[in-house]
């Protein structure tokens, strides 16, 4: 079956809520100190789709698809930013059925991180930290092959996933989480307000990486702004949106079967347009987008 005739079973018709942009205060940077980390990206697919596919406008403009971890050298140790494909992805897409392989591919396209890891030379066991910015199964699926790495969820995004029980539910494969369930610590935004989010959670306690609530994909959805080299801070939305499109515009994605709370994600995204109209010393990366991933370094065997 055509993958785009594919996908379209999982339009979701009604009107999503009003997207309200907020004021330029209401993302005003909030001055700190930070540690600035060297971050990379690991690319492990890359397609070209139709735009249209990704953000709800009327274009025949096409979308660099692609899905990626993120690695952050901190002295602390390598953190992981949604460690993607595991080794088991063939049979994780095979068990997820025939329709899931029409959509999303075969194994054939895709590269685990700790392949990736290894031709960039990293190692997988080295990786003491993985962070998630929610738990679909495409951001949770390198998570058993990282045996040394803490994994730290959203309280709110891990609750979520409890009561699942197939294989693949509500866009989550509940195996990956349970690989690394000896090594899983929940956190909540109990840190204080940044940039106009209202809590936060910083990973390591020095303004490099910290955690803000993004909900609206999903009930714990997370951001993550990371102090990079030169001062520029990177905002890691996750599934906010899936291209940058959709923080330009602002608008929803074009297929929402999968995003729990459009009114939350409504509100998402327009305080991603105002980062972006408003604070040009952030750079937002939606988690799909292959240009905007371009941005960052590509990890390497420097």
């Amino acid at each position: 079956m055509n993958r785009l005739l594919c996908l379209s079973f999982f339009f979701v018709a009604c009107a999503s809520p009003a997207i309200v942009v907020p004021a330029a205060s209401a993302v005003a940077r909030t001055e700190r100190q930070a540690r600035e980390v060297e971050l990379c990206v690991l690319m492990q697919e890359t397609e070209l789709r139709p735009l249209s596919m990704g953000v709800a406008e009327s274009t025949s403009a096409k979308w660099k698809y692609a899905i990626a971890s993120i690695a952050v050298k901190h002295p602390a140790g390598l953190l992981i930013i949604d460690p993607a494909f595991g080794e088991s992805i063939a049979d994780d897409l095979h068990r997820a059925g025939p329709f899931v392989m029409a959509v999303m591919g075969t194994e054939h396209t895709k590269t685990p991180v700790a392949q990736v890891m290894e031709q960039a030379g990293l190692h997988p066991a080295d990786v003491r930290f993985a962070v998630i910015t929610h738990a679909h199964w495409d951001h949770t699926g390198g998570l058993g092959d990282l045996p040394n790495a803490r994994v730290l969820i959203a309280r709110a995004e891990l609750e979520w996933t409890q009561p699942f029980t197939r294989f693949f539910e509500g866009g989550v494969m509940p195996h990956h989480l349970k690989r690394a369930k000896e090594r899983i610590f929940t956190y909540d935004f109990k840190g204080p307000a940044i940039d106009g989010f209202d809590g936060s959670f910083d990973v390591f306690g020095d303004g490099a990486v910290v955690a803000v609530p993004m909900p609206g994909h999903t009930p714990g959805s997370t951001g993550f702004l990371v102090r990079g080299k030169g001062g520029v801070t990177w905002l890691f939305s996750g599934d906010t949106t899936w291209t940058f499109r959709g923080v330009e515009i602002p608008a929803h994605k074009m297929i929402r079967a999968f995003d729990s709370d459009l009114p939350a994600l409504s509100a998402s995204i327009g305080r991603l347009h105002s980062f972006l109209v408003n604070r040009p010393d952030v750079k937002v990366v939606p988690a799909h987008d292959g240009d905007a991933l371009a941005a960052l370094p590509r990890c390497d065997a420097r």
